[in-house]
């Protein structure tokens, strides 16, 4: 499932707020309670000591250290029966391990946990008696959980604070671009509604010229005739490609397949060859190269691309046909030797509604909507049209469009 950029944005925000959070809050939390652990493992490690220096007097050198350093520990004697007897008891009540979990106690400070939970460490003295030593750590235990639950607290806090910007930040952006497209598109509907002025407003002239019986002349009616006929041809024109642009700008998705890119702009390209034989044509196409796309979304962009080559450029202006594989793309460049276009137009990137050039679609008789169609093709088919000055001189078109497996193409 392919993820827009507005969705991959919101993700990596979560993430990163997230990761900064937990990881900051996280940190400083478990560093506080590691470091007083680390205390308590001291005083701990105080009265072991003691006892190991004064394996005579055991529980003697354990008191001692105890009131010396006014600890708030308990000694307990464990027997080997299990029976214990507590030496000293502290003001926070402690749990003590049995006889089967002492062990776990004798190299190192262990925690136990029960009622409260407590920092143990054992020592064997005479016999198979034990020496063991405990400490409180619930009130630790219970900052610590408080301290993960306010970092988890500003976790969310600030995720939410991050969402609602982002949705802000989005809304705003998607306003403007609303605010974009719809001038694009009333700049464009000006400019279709005006090239369909024009054609009727010269069938009605020569219409009302014949009824009146203004052009009585032979050559004069056959003139007026093939005017008309001409304009209607271009109507014709115009409005089939308005239709296809208003298909193309529908929100929903028409049914692809995966398509041989390379073996489609191939046979393209040799036709055109063979209609435009006067034309060098230069052609550097990669072999199996497969899109996923609607195959006569596919030709009417080549055919186009090539159409306008044919009547914007002079006849004996040099063409350039290349398709190469990127990583995960397949870029697509037609460029030619004609005069090009004004230097501003070079370095964008082509939309749906771009303006079109009337005096070129009434001097060649298109509709001029060719590019504004080829950009609504490659829109459809989720990739980018730019447009760029050719080292041949003219225009180089360069479609760039996700590329796709060709097994079981």
């Amino acid at each position: 499932m392919k993820l827009s950029n507005s969705t991959r944005i919101r993700l990596v925000t979560v993430f990163l707020s997230t990761f900064l959070t937990l990881g900051i809050g996280g940190y400083s939390a478990a560093h506080t309670h590691s470091t007083e652990i680390s205390k308590i493992d001291q005083q701990l490690s105080l009265v072991i000591e003691s006892v190991r220096e004064n394996v005579n007097q055991p529980l003697g050198a354990a008191l001692f250290t105890v009131q010396q350093n006014s600890m708030d520990v308990a000694l307990v004697l464990l027997t080997h029966n299990g029976d214990m007897t507590r030496v000293s008891d502290p003001a926070t009540p402690t749990v003590i391990p049995d006889l089967t979990s002492i062990a776990q106690s004798l190299v190192k400070p262990m925690t136990f946990k029960g009622s409260n939970a407590s920092r143990v460490f054992s020592i064997q003295i005479t016999g198979e008696d034990y020496l063991v030593v405990a400490k409180s750590i619930d009130d630790i235990e219970k900052s610590f959980s408080a301290s993960i639950r306010t970092v988890l607290f500003f976790a969310v806090a600030i995720n939410g604070a991050a969402l609602l910007l982002v949705f802000i930040y989005f809304r705003r952006i998607n306003r403007s671009e609303q605010k974009a497209a719809l001038a694009r598109m009333q700049e464009f509907l000006g400019d279709a509604s005006h090239e369909l002025r024009t054609p009727l407003t010269v069938i009605k002239g020569y219409v009302e010229m014949l009824s009146k019986g203004q052009l009585s002349a032979p050559e004069d009616k056959v003139r007026a005739f093939s005017r008309v006929g001409s304009e209607i041809t271009r109507m014709e024109s115009l409005i089939q490609d308005l239709l296809l642009l208003a298909e193309l700008g529908e929100s929903g998705k028409r049914v692809t397949e995966k398509v041989n890119l390379s073996e489609v702009l191939s046979a393209h390209a040799t036709d055109f060859l063979t209609l435009h034989p006067d034309r060098k044509v230069s052609t550097s196409i990669q072999s199996e190269i497969y899109i996923s796309a609607t195959k006569d979304y596919l030709a009417r962009f080549i055919q186009n691309a090539l159409t306008n080559i044919a009547r914007h450029t002079p006849n004996d202006a040099p063409v350039s046909i290349t398709l190469k594989a990127g990583v995960k793309e397949a870029v697509l460049t037609i460029e030619d030797g004609g005069q090009g276009l004004p230097a501003g137009s070079y370095g964008k990137k082509m939309r749906s509604f771009n303006r079109f050039d009337p005096s070129r679609s009434r001097e060649n008789g298109g509709s001029g909507l060719g590019m504004s169609i080829m950009a609504a093709v490659i829109t459809k088919l989720s990739g980018d049209l730019q447009l760029r000055k050719s080292e041949l001189g003219g225009l180089a078109l360069e479609a760039t469009l996700p590329r796709t497996s060709g097994e079981d193409a």
